[in-house]
């Protein structure tokens, strides 16, 4: 089996958690088991995989160790259970006990989402969360509200795996201790990447075959290398190694990490011919390969485009609203050439960063006011599926200090819409073929972006040339061919282990 470590799948699923799924179908397709490991619990995940296609195909740390399975009993009868148990007075989902609150209900649907009990005096004393009306976890809380310990049970309401808090800087509640019942035996551990390990070697003890890709450094290199058991492991990067996106800038510290694996990695994957040369020059012990991190279908690419479905003036962008997408330069272009050109409108797909407390988000949307420009330039928020949207419009616009491959300029390229881009690493001069599929332009020079943008929007002849020509142009993204490059590391990531 092979294993795709990342941190959870949510609602807001991100590129990394999109390309694993499309690597699920891509392994499909290759008759090659693999599964999606997830280290964070989220109570929604059984509803989340539902919706996602997943369903089966990811298994979850806590959820691997609790074995837990749907409770049969409707929510309406679990709560008078509750009430009548406590001996409380209710009220629709609150319970009452001398007049007093001591136990409130929270729904999702049909389904509860988390019970909160109150002591005497009112304070929060723990609250249980339910998964698939079984309950999952209950955190326990002092009196100034603060995490003291969460504790998961088993199917028969058992305690078996205890995360311990105590106070940290700020007030804080700093993980000190995590104790796990398994195999009829407490086991402790100081650390959550220790636990990861220990997990990840449950998995590879009970498959000799077991291969593992980390899809996220922070959540997986660490337990790589606590990890006891032969098991294949490989890093794949989705973004830069380098702090600056320079082939010789400063290592990340967990690229740092990752270099010094040493023998107890197999190999780095990258999106790019021209990452995987910058890998190679400054760590030569380790194999790295260069395979997209996404594809494109073969009928996609195969297809003629209509250009006549196209928005005049349409543009978009498809970035999480961060610093880094430089997203602040692409409004201020659009501004000034809707002075000139009226019908020129911008869209921008993707979630607020919650990073400093929305702090960039706040920002753009303040400079949007600033410039009037609100009837015109729309923030649209997170879409999982953007089809329709490349395939209106005019133009997509890339303006990021550095990408580690960019699935947006990827998938307008498939469905025939243009891209204008900064030259940046890593991947857009990969994609686009200057002069042929879009524009790549010098990183950061705003004065070319400008008139770049506004000479394409004034003539629109150059656009449906590039529209024409980018399908066929991403070839070597299409499905097929990507499938190849993973069909050759498969080989070898199955090649058995000498222990």
């Amino acid at each position: 089996m092979h294993y795709f470590v990342t941190s959870r799948i949510d609602r807001l699923t991100s590129a990394i958690e999109l390309a694993e799924i499309k690597r699920l179908r891509l392994f499909d397709k290759l008759q090659t088991p693999a599964k999606i490991v997830t280290r964070l619990f989220d109570p929604n995940q059984e509803t989340i995989w539902q919706e996602l296609g997943i369903s089966g195909r990811v298994i979850n740390l806590q959820d691997y160790f609790q074995r837990l399975s749907a409770n049969q009993t409707g929510a309406v009868e679990l709560i008078r259970q509750m009430f009548s148990a406590n001996k409380l007075k209710q009220q629709g989902l609150k319970g009452f006990k001398d007049q007093k609150l001591r136990l409130e209900v929270q729904l999702q649907g049909k389904l509860i989402n988390y019970v909160t009990y109150f002591d005497r005096w009112g304070f929060t004393d723990r609250r249980d969360f339910y998964y698939r009306n079984q309950i999952s976890y209950s955190e326990f809380y002092d009196d100034g509200g603060k995490l003291i310990t969460k504790t998961y049970y088993n199917n028969n309401g058992q305690g078996i795996l205890t995360y311990h808090y105590r106070g940290g800087p700020d007030n804080q509640p700093v993980l000190t201790l995590i104790q796990l019942f398994y195999h009829a035996c407490w086991l402790q551990f100081d650390q959550e990447d220790q636990l990861m390990a220990y997990f990840l070697d449950c998995l590879a003890k009970n498959d000799s075959a077991a291969v593992f890709y980390s899809d996220r450094e922070d959540y997986a290199i660490r337990p790589f290398k606590l990890m006891r058991k032969p098991a294949k492991r490989y890093v794949i990067f989705h973004s830069i190694f380098t702090e600056n996106a320079k082939a010789n800038g400063k290592l990340f510290p967990f690229t740092e990490e990752v270099f010094q694996l040493g023998e107890k990695l197999n190999g780095i994957i990258c999106s790019t011919q021209q990452e995987k040369k910058d890998i190679k020059a400054r760590n030569k012990d380790v194999p790295c390969y260069a395979i997209p991190v996404s594809y494109l279908p073969n009928e996609l690419v195969e297809q003629k485009t209509n250009f006549a479905k196209r928005i005049p003036g349409q543009i978009i962008a498809v970035a999480r609203l961060t610093s880094v997408k430089r997203l602040d330069t692409l409004i201020e272009a659009v501004a000034l050439i809707h002075k000139k050109l009226e019908f020129v409108d911008l869209k921008i797909y993707g979630y607020d960063d919650s990073w400093n407390n929305y702090e960039e988000s706040t920002k753009l949307h303040k400079l949007v006011e600033q410039r009037k420009a609100s009837s015109y330039i729309h923030f649209c928020g997170y879409q999982a599926d953007l089809t329709t949207v490349y395939q209106t419009a005019d133009l997509e616009v890339l303006t990021s200090d550095y990408e580690g491959f960019s699935m947006a300029i990827l998938e307008a390229l498939g469905h025939g819409c243009p891209v204008v881009s900064y030259d940046i690493n890593y991947g857009p001069n990969e994609m686009v073929q200057d002069h042929l599929n879009g524009r790549i332009l010098p990183a950061g020079d705003f004065g070319k972006l400008y008139r770049t943008m506004f000479d394409l929007l004034s003539h629109r002849e150059k656009l449906k040339f590039y529209s024409q020509n980018a399908p066929q142009s991403m070839h070597r993204y299409q499905e097929d061919q990507v499938q190849k490059v993973w069909e050759g590391l498969i080989v070898k990531a199955e090649t058995k282990i000498q222990v």
